[in-house]
């Protein structure tokens, strides 16, 4: 219509006005036709362009007849313009487009990166990656590769799976490295993205689907820039806990060397100062009391002996290389000897054992619950009051029997009772031994029992039950 209205105008001037200088004036009605109609305005207003300008500004006038040849230079130059700039449009309208569905599909991803912020272990981003992306894209699938030494191996496989094998194989190639770039298998176009950052390389994305424009293919490249982001975070989250682990490690490290310490300290110094005496006055000592010196370091390096052996065995325990000995045992008999052992009478303490008259034989390995038994009494009698009376029972129901060891010892005032049987609560905090404790309850729970503790203002009780094995 522009260009009918513009040559209307121009009719009476074309006799003042050169051709070609009208060829100029009737572009511009053609190029804003094209400017806002698209491809097909373009094309009709460049035929209806060139017809109106042959038919009423070439001479012969009404003819499409060109005359001289002259007249075929603004006829082409004018043809000319309006196919560049049809192709103009043409490109400035894909670039729209493509920049449109860009948009679009960036909108869509716009979560993906919330979501793999939440993600805490490297397995669930690659699964949350290849699903998302998957769903969001409305891809026919996505798989993760990630290295496994110096291959690459499928850490997690969305969508359809029918094609996966083969894409997987294909794709890696037999020298287990990927092939980097866009492959076609069957139907599907695949086409591969590095996750990596600069200082790690993580593996790939791979994807797959009918089609793949290459809007889409950059929009996955920005996918692929978020999905490295998120591993490596969650690695270097990773590697923060190692080290956290590591610095506990090492305090329980150090608080072990000092609960050991502390446990081997006492014997050691009995011993040397036995030792010292005989050594110094063994001369003039009376028979009994060389006797008794002897016996004191002999026994104290037992027991020095026997809880190094303890801490062995509970560390083959924890191993599992530890194979109790079992034997059917009196445990009213057991009691009584370690009781002896302790020599009660000695540090002025009395044992009371109370057990039912028919108590069947207990199935347990002699030597580990000898060891329990020893360090509860030797609790009870070193924190209770002198002169006060240990209290044991031994009682059972259908399925354990229940030892009670209670004294008159007060456990220190706000100590975790739970943790009183860990192995690096240091000795002195609880007012009770050091390492016993945390033996007694491994050879206990080798025996699949429970030992516990109850404590109030007026005394202690440890509890260890053994399961009864017909």
């Amino acid at each position: 219509m522009m260009i009918v209205v513009l040559s209307a105008l121009l009719i009476p001037l074309r006799s003042h006005i050169p051709a070609a200088s009208i060829a100029l004036i009737l572009v511009v009605p053609l190029v804003v036709s094209i400017a806002i109609g698209g491809i097909l305005a373009g094309v009709v207003a460049t035929i209806a362009g060139f017809g109106t300008y042959d038919l009423f500004f070439i001479p012969p006038y009404g003819t499409l007849a060109v005359g001289t040849a002259s007249n075929w230079i603004p006829l082409g130059v004018y043809v000319l313009v309006g196919i560049v700039a049809v192709i103009i449009n043409r490109r400035f309208q894909l670039q729209r487009e493509r920049t449109a569905y860009q948009a679009r599909i960036l909108e869509r991803l716009a979560s993906l990166p919330a979501t793999l912020i939440s993600e805490h272990s490297v397995e669930q981003v690659w699964r949350t990656a290849t699903e998302r992306t998957v769903n969001l894209l409305d891809l026919r699938g996505a798989m993760a590769l990630r290295p496994d030494g110096n291959v690459l191996q499928p850490a997690n496989i969305a969508g359809d799976h029918e094609l996966a094998d083969k894409i997987a194989e294909t794709f890696i190639g037999s020298n287990g490295m990927a092939r980097i770039g866009a492959i076609t298998i069957e139907t599907l176009k695949v086409r591969s993205f590095a996750l990596s950052t600069l200082s790690d390389n993580f593996g790939f994305l791979v994807i797959w689907n009918e089609e793949l424009p290459d809007a889409l293919v950059q929009a996955l490249n920005v996918v692929a820039s978020q999905i490295s982001a998120a591993l490596e975070r969650t690695q270097l989250h990773d590697t923060r806990l190692k080290l956290d682990t590591l610095q506990e490690i090492d305090s329980w490290r150090a608080s072990l060397l000092r609960t050991v310490s502390h446990d081997l300290l006492t014997p050691l110094a009995g011993i040397k100062t036995a030792i010292t005496t005989l050594n110094e006055f063994g001369a003039s000592l009376e028979p009994y009391e060389y006797t008794q010196l002897l016996d004191t370091a002999l026994g104290q390096a037992d027991r020095s002996i026997q809880l190094v052996s303890d801490l062995l065995n509970v560390t083959r325990i924890e191993a599992g290389a530890f194979h109790l000995q079992y034997q059917d045992t009196n445990l009213v008999e057991l009691i009584q000897q370690v009781a002896v052992a302790i020599d009660f009478l000695s540090v002025n303490s009395k044992l009371d054992l109370t057990a039912p008259e028919d108590l069947p034989l207990a199935h347990v390995d002699v030597g580990l619950l000898r060891e329990v038994v020893w360090n509860l009494l030797d609790n009870a009698v070193r924190h209770s009051p002198v002169g006060e009376v240990v209290h044991v029972t031994v009682d059972l129901d259908s399925d354990f029997f229940i030892v009670h060891i209670y004294d008159a010892g007060r456990l220190v005032e706000g100590v975790d009772q739970v943790r009183l049987f860990d192995w690096f609560h240091a000795a002195g905090t609880s007012g009770r031994s050091g390492l016993g404790l945390a033996i007694a309850r491994s050879f206990v729970e080798a025996h699949h029992g429970r030992l516990s503790v109850h404590a109030t203002k007026s005394g202690t009780t440890f509890t260890f039950t053994l399961p009864r094995i017909p």
